[in-house]
């Protein structure tokens, strides 16, 4: 199951055609447990990614996640992320940090996140 969320992925990464470059690691701890990290340059702008997936039973689930992406001088145009912080957001733990503000925000797909970047070229 770890193996064919790791084959979704690439497909995801694979329709995108505005990638400029792409470092992204894999890695199956075990046969319940995965990450991917890494990152993806988008017009000089610099997705950072993490995932650390878990499977129980028939069910995945993604127990950790960060998506963070930046310009090229290192300012942050957006971050979800599921980090236990700011309980006070509806969403807790899944919020997104905008570059003046954290608002409540459920987790994002990959195929979300590419989309909103596209939006914004």
């Amino acid at each position: 199951m770890i193996a064919r969320y790791f084959e979704q992925f690439d497909k995801i990464i694979s329709r995108v055609d505005f990638i400029s470059s792409l470092e992204i690691h894999k890695r199956k701890v075990n046969d319940f447990l995965g990450i991917i990290e890494g990152r993806i340059t988008i017009d000089g702008k610099i997705l950072e990614i993490l995932e650390v997936i878990k499977i129980t039973g028939q069910n995945l689930s993604v127990l950790k996640y960060k998506y963070h992406f930046r310009d090229p001088d290192d300012y942050l145009i957006f971050r979800y992320d599921n980090a236990p912080h700011h309980k006070e957001i509806d969403t807790f733990p899944h919020h997104l940090h905008l570059p003046d503000k954290i608002v409540s925000s459920k987790k994002p797909t990959l195929s979300q996140i590419l989309s909103t970047i596209y939006k914004g070229l």
